[in-house]
């Protein structure tokens, strides 16, 4: 089936929040003693600043907070932390997109286990995000495979459009996002738009939605 697709990232282009930042902050009001976590943050992210670390193992250390969290954990961290954020005119776009019969797919490098709660807004139709491991019931911070950020997002787009038997109008799909990162996704559709940036990569549109 040939479908019109409109691809969204999440973070900084469809909410105006860094959504990993915005989930620390929750597990530090949700277990205030589990601070020195922040340390390790640093000591990862530096470790991957001077390619001593992967990204993956890096990014990981944003999550150990999830070990404190169950579903109901995870879906008030939606409610309260990412769903108050959204860009009131990125969710225009999505609905306009919806009307005019866009199969509307959200792809982030976040993780899936929160972003999913997404689908349950009637304009998405489906979420696509870095996974995570789980131990039994509950997810772990540990990365699943790879970080769903740059070709891993084609990767990933390309499997979703396979499971439900979608070919890509490509001459009339649109992507949107706000980092130059997302390149290889903005290329697997004709209508490219850059978010709320003020260098324009070249050939893509720039918009700007306002809070």
């Amino acid at each position: 089936m040939t479908q019109k697709i409109a691809l969204f990232d999440v973070d900084k282009t469809i909410i105006h929040k860094d959504s990993m930042f915005q989930f620390i902050r929750y597990g530090l009001k949700k277990k205030p003693s589990s601070v020195y976590h922040l340390f390790l943050i640093v000591i990862y992210s530096v470790l991957y600043k001077l390619k001593l670390m992967k990204a993956e193992t890096a990014k990981s250390s944003y999550f150990r907070f999830i070990k404190y969290m169950n579903e109901q954990d995870l879906r008030d961290f939606f409610d309260t932390m990412i769903k108050p954020y959204i860009y009131p005119e990125a969710l225009a776009e999505m609905m306009n997109k919806k009307k005019e019969g866009y199969h509307i797919l959200l792809v982030t490098a976040s993780p899936y286990a929160y972003m999913k709660y997404f689908e349950e807004l009637d304009v998405v139709d489906g979420v696509i995000g870095t996974k995570l491991t789980m131990q039994g019931e509950r997810f772990t911070h540990v990365i699943e495979g790879n970080n769903c950020k740059g070709e891993e997002k084609v990767a990933r787009i390309k499997e979703y459009l396979t499971e439900k038997g979608i070919t890509v109008d490509y001459e009339h799909s649109c992507a949107y996002s706000d980092s130059i990162s997302d390149m290889p996704m903005l290329e697997l559709v004709n209508q490219k738009y850059m978010i709320n940036c003020y260098k324009h990569t070249a050939g893509c549109e720039g918009l700007t939605w306002s809070l």
